[in-house]
C-alpha cells in the first residue's frame, strides 16, 4: 500500500512539475511575439516615414529644398549672399526631405505666356499710341536662375506670379515706348528689341528666361497713323508709278539696245558666213588646181613611164628578133653545110665503091691469065654479080631516101619548077590584048597575086604539100629542104 501510494505521490508530482513548465513556454512565446511585433511595427514606421520624406521631380519640374541640413557644398547648393538663405535645387530626380527641418516645394518649368497692352502712352511728340505685346516666358535653365526663380515666387499662387510677370513686361513696353516717335515706335522690330533689352534684365533677378516676345499690335486714336500710313501709302504710289515708268523706260532702252545688238549679230553672222564662204571657194578652188596638177603630173608621169615601158619592150623584141635571125642565119648555114658534107660523102662514097670495083676487075684480069676459060667466065659473072648488087644498093639507098625524104624531094622539085609556073602564068596575062583594072596598079598586083596564090592552092589540093608554108619556114630559119640522103656502104 505505502509503496503504491508513493507511486501514486510521484506521479502527481512529476503531471504538477509538467504543468508549471508549459505554463513557463507559454509566457515566453507570448513575450517574444509581443517584442517582435513591437519591432516589426517601428520597422513600418521609420519606412511610411522614409518614403514620405522622399520627393521626386517629374521631367517638366525642379525640387527645391529649404531648410537645415542640406549639406556643406554643391552645384545645386545655392546660397544668397545678401539674405544667407540656402537652396537646394534637385533636377531630374529625387532627394529625402528631412520632416520638420526642411522643407521641399515643386517648381514647374512649363513655359508662361504672359499678354499685355498699354494705351495712351505720349511718345516724344505727344501723341499717345497704344501697343499690345506678348512674351513667352520660363524657368531659367541655369541652378542658379532656378534658385532665384525659387527664392523669388516661392509662396506666391499662380496667379500672383502671372501679375508679376505682365507688370514687368508692361513697365517695359511704356518705357520703350515713351522714349520714341509714333513713326519710330512703328518700327516694331526696333520697338521690340528695345523692349527685350528693358526687360531681360529685371526677369533674369527673378530666374526667368525670356523665350520670345513680339509687338502684336501698334496704332492709336486720333488717326496718326492712318494719315501716315496714307502718305506712305501715296508716296508709295507715286515711287512705284515712277519706279514704273523708269522700268518702262528702261525695259524700252534695253530693247532698242537688244535690237541694234541683234541687228549687229546678225551682219556680223552674215559677214561671218560670207567671209567663211569666200574662204571656203578659194580653199576648193586651190583644192582644184592642186588636184589637177596632181593630176597632170600623174599623166604625164603615166605617159613618160608607159613610153619607157614601151620604148624598153622594143628594144627587147629588137634583141630577141635579133636573136632569132642570127640562130637562123646559124642553122641555115649548119643545115647547108651538113648538105655539102653528106653530097661530098655520097661521092666518096660512090669514088671509092668504083674505085674497089676497078682494082677487083684489074685483080681479075690480072689472075685471069693464071685460070681457065671458064674460070674467066665465071669471073666475068661474078664481076656482073658485084655490079647489079652496087646497082640494087644504090636503087635500094635512093629508094629509101624517096620514101624517108619524098615530100621533101617532091616540095624541091615543085619549088625548082616555080619560076617555070610564074613565067607561065606572065606569059598567059601578057597574051591578054585588054585587061581593065579597077585598083590602079595595085589591082595588078593583087591579080598577080591572087593568080599564084590559086596555083599554089591548086598544088596542095593535088599533092598535099603546102609550098607557102615552106617557103615561109624557109625564109625564118625554121626548116631546110636540103636533108642528107642515107647511103650504105657496101661490106
Amino acid at each position: 500500500m505505502n509503496t503504491v501510494f508513493a507511486i501514486k505521490f510521484m506521479l502527481i508530482l512529476n503531471y504538477q512539475k509538467e504543468r508549471s513548465g508549459e505554463k513557463m513556454i507559454i509566457s515566453d512565446f507570448f513575450n517574444a511575439l509581443l517584442s517582435s511585433g513591437l519591432t516589426i511595427f517601428i520597422i513600418i514606421i521609420i519606412l511610411a516615414i522614409l518614403i514620405a520624406s522622399y520627393k521626386k521631380a517629374s521631367p517638366n519640374e525642379v525640387l527645391i529644398i529649404t531648410g537645415g541640413c542640406l549639406g556643406k557644398k554643391g552645384p545645386y547648393l545655392i546660397e544668397d549672399p545678401e539674405t544667407h538663405t540656402r537652396v537646394k535645387v534637385v533636377k531630374g530626380g529625387g532627394a529625402f526631405v528631412i520632416p520638420f527641418i526642411q522643407q521641399a516645394e515643386f517648381q514647374t518649368l512649363d513655359t508662361f505666356n504672359v499678354d499685355v497692352s498699354v494705351e495712351d502712352i505720349m511718345t516724344i511728340d505727344a501723341v499717345p499710341v497704344d501697343a499690345s505685346a506678348n512674351a513667352l516666358l520660363r524657368v531659367g535653365s541655369t541652378p542658379e536662375l532656378i534658385a532665384k526663380a525659387a527664392e523669388k515666387t516661392l509662396g506666391l499662387s499662380e496667379e500672383e506670379r502671372q501679375s508679376q510677370m505682365i507688370e514687368v513686361v508692361r513697365g517695359g513696353v511704356r518705357e520703350v515706348l515713351s522714349g520714341l516717335t509714333p513713326k519710330q515706335a512703328n518700327d516694331r522690330a526696333e520697338f521690340q528689341n528695345q523692349v527685350r533689352q528693358s526687360i531681360e534684365e529685371t526677369f533674369a533677378n527673378l530666374g526667368l528666361e525670356i523665350t520670345a516676345l513680339q509687338i502684336t499690335k501698334i496704332s492709336d486714336k486720333n488717326g496718326y497713323y492712318e494719315s501716315l500710313s496714307a502718305k506712305e501709302i501715296a508716296d508709295k504710289r507715286s515711287y512705284a508709278r515712277q519706279a514704273k515708268a523708269e522700268a518702262e523706260k528702261e525695259a524700252q532702252l534695253v530693247e532698242v539696245k537688244n535690237k541694234q545688238e541683234a541687228q549687229e549679230a546678225q551682219l556680223q553672222s552674215k559677214r561671218y558666213i560670207s567671209d567663211k564662204t569666200k574662204e571656203t571657194d578659194v580653199a576648193i578652188a586651190q583644192n582644184d588646181a592642186q588636184v589637177q596638177t596632181e593630176k597632170a603630173k600623174a599623166e604625164q608621169a603615166y605617159a613618160i613611164e608607159k613610153a619607157i615601158q614601151e620604148q624598153t619592150l622594143k628594144e627587147k623584141e629588137i634583141v630577141v628578133r635579133e636573136n632569132e635571125l642570127k640562130s637562123t642565119v646559124i642553122a641555115q648555114q649548119n643545115a647547108e653545110a651538113q648538105a655539102v658534107q653528106i653530097k661530098a660523102e655520097a661521092d666518096a662514097n660512090a669514088l671509092r665503091i668504083k674505085a674497089q670495083a676497078d682494082k677487083d676487075a684489074q685483080n681479075l684480069s690480072t689472075d685471069a691469065n693464071a685460070y681457065s676459060i671458064r674460070e674467066q667466065g665465071q669471073a666475068s659473072a661474078d664481076k656482073i654479080q658485084v655490079e647489079g648488087q652496087a646497082n640494087a644498093k644504090a636503087q635500094e639507098a635512093i629508094a629509101k631516101a624517096l620514101e624517108q625524104n619524098g615530100q621533101v624531094a617532091l616540095a624541091m622539085a615543085i619549088i625548082d619548077k616555080l619560076p617555070e609556073i610564074s613565067a607561065s602564068y606572065a606569059q598567059a596575062v601578057a597574051s591578054i590584048d585588054q585587061l581593065t583594072v579597077f585598083d590602079g596598079a595595085a589591082g595588078v598586083s593583087g591579080q598577080t597575086n591572087e593568080g599564084l596564090a590559086q596555083s599554089l592552092a591548086f598544088i596542095k589540093d593535088a599533092t598535099g604539100i603546102d609550098v607557102a608554108e615552106l617557103v615561109n619556114k624557109r625564109a625564118d630559119g625554121t626548116t631546110t629542104l636540103n636533108r642528107p640522103v642515107p647511103i650504105e656502104e657496101d661490106k
